[in-house]
């Protein structure tokens, strides 16, 4: 349980994972925000999220292709990615959104 909370810690991997769950591969670039200080982002994408997730093995990160696969213990997170997905409603207004 302590790995599915590390990798849900952010909003960033939540949205990395969600994304994951739809559709995968995934090039990097679809994880990245399309404003300003969009380095800084992909500077943490690279050197603490996707690099965490990829220890956890809920993704593979291929680097030479530049993307992003479910991993081998993503099965492990997904029951919790649904339930926070078909239960989002049922959440307070002021939840935790970040």
């Amino acid at each position: 349980m302590d790995r599915v909370f590390e990798a849900l810690f952010t909003r960033r991997r939540r949205m990395i994972l969600f994304m994951l769950k739809q559709n995968s591969p995934r090039p990097i670039v679809d994880f990245l925000p399309r404003s300003v200080g969009a380095q800084s982002t992909e500077t943490e994408l690279r050197h603490d999220d996707l690099p965490r997730l990829a220890s956890l093995a809920y993704i593979n990160w291929d680097r030479a292709a530049d993307e992003v696969s479910r991993g081998q213990r993503f099965d492990e997170i997904e029951p919790m990615l649904e339930l926070l997905e078909n239960h989002a409603d049922e959440l307070p207004d002021n939840w935790p959104q970040q």
